[in-house]
């Protein structure tokens, strides 16, 4: 059955751009609010500098009771990115997008062993800790997300499926969830998060049980997407070299252990020295011997030399495999 769509809270013409567009993507995001009402308020009474309607918004509400506000057709768009690129590639981007915000505090802070929303600490930011998601790890400068509710998301799926169709959207995911894109998803057709076009974003959540469900539930496949930028030009940074590891950590513990072991031994020896040679894992074996890989930095012949120089049964430019016990 198709999802129930309420349409008692609409955006007034002025607030979007009501001009029908030919939509090829959807767009997840939260909403560092309170409740959809309170967004949906914001957007009606945010304004410029001069005093002029910035027309920012989502066609999509989802609060955490499930309920799905469509508050502009979904044929139109309004500014939900905030991308730094080159103008006319920005409107192109932003015009093809349907955006779907799922109310959520978004990421909380911690101090004195307590949670906080909105990076504020006030009795009145205080968030139960039974009420947060803890992603294990640092990401985009929160470990700790306001724990998105099961019916937000039982309709975002239903809400997705509904979407997928009536364009018709392409179910199709980049297949890193959590990574940084940027312009390399400027012709993307599929599903994407917030945080693949912008570095500064931390919305939808870093929960893989979120794309989990999208993938399983809404017949989506993930899709490699060309190289993460760093990949680009010059060494990485520190802190994308420490996000590159915290990743490779996940698909490693996924691994049988000594199999993961000999992987992580592999990174280790690509990396040392003046060799500043990167892989990204993905698509681990659940307690196998075998993970896919990609290049981000340095020289891909290092990889197959120093894999088979440790034993590796099977090198190839994707794929690496353990010999079993």
């Amino acid at each position: 059955m198709p999802p129930v769509i309420d349409r008692s809270m609409r955006l007034p013409d002025g607030e979007y751009f009501a001009t029908p567009e030919r939509k090829t993507g959807l767009a997840l995001h939260h909403t560092v609010g309170g409740s959809a009402r309170s967004t949906f308020r914001w957007w009606m009474e945010d304004r410029n500098a001069s005093g002029g309607r910035i027309m920012v918004g989502t066609a999509y509400l989802i609060e955490r009771d499930g309920t799905i506000f469509e508050v502009f057709d979904p044929a139109g768009w309004g500014w939900q990115f905030g991308l730094p690129w080159p103008q006319a590639k920005k409107i192109k981007f932003e015009r093809r997008f349907v955006g779907i915000e799922l109310a959520s505090e978004g990421g909380l802070i911690e101090s004195g062993g307590q949670l906080y929303c909105f990076d504020r600490v006030s009795p009145k930011t205080l968030k139960p800790r039974a009420e947060a998601f803890d992603a294990g790890r640092p990401y985009r400068g929160y470990r700790y997300f306001d724990k998105y509710e099961d019916a937000q998301v039982r309709s975002l799926l239903e809400l997705i499926n509904q979407l997928c169709d009536q364009f018709p959207i392409p179910r199709r995911v980049p297949n890193r969830f959590l990574d940084y894109y940027g312009e390399q998803l400027a012709d993307f057709q599929g599903i994407i998060g917030h945080t693949m076009v912008r570095k500064d974003k931390s919305d939808p959540a870093p929960d893989q049980s979120l794309w989990d469900r999208i993938i399983n539930q809404c017949r989506v496949t993930a899709v490699p997407v060309g190289a993460p930028p760093a990949a680009a030009g010059g060494n990485m940074t520190d802190q994308e070299s420490e996000q590159l590891f915290n990743q490779n950590v996940e698909q490693i513990n996924q691994m049988n252990v000594a199999a993961g072991s000999m992987v992580k031994g592999l990174i280790m020896e690509l990396e040392r020295g003046d060799r500043k040679t990167y892989i990204r894992l993905r698509n681990a074996t659940p307690s196998g011997h075998k993970v896919e890989y990609d290049l981000v930095q340095g020289e891909r012949t290092l990889v197959g030399r120093i894999a088979r120089a440790l034993g590796f049964k099977t090198v190839t430019d994707s794929v690496l495999e353990v010999r079993g016990g």
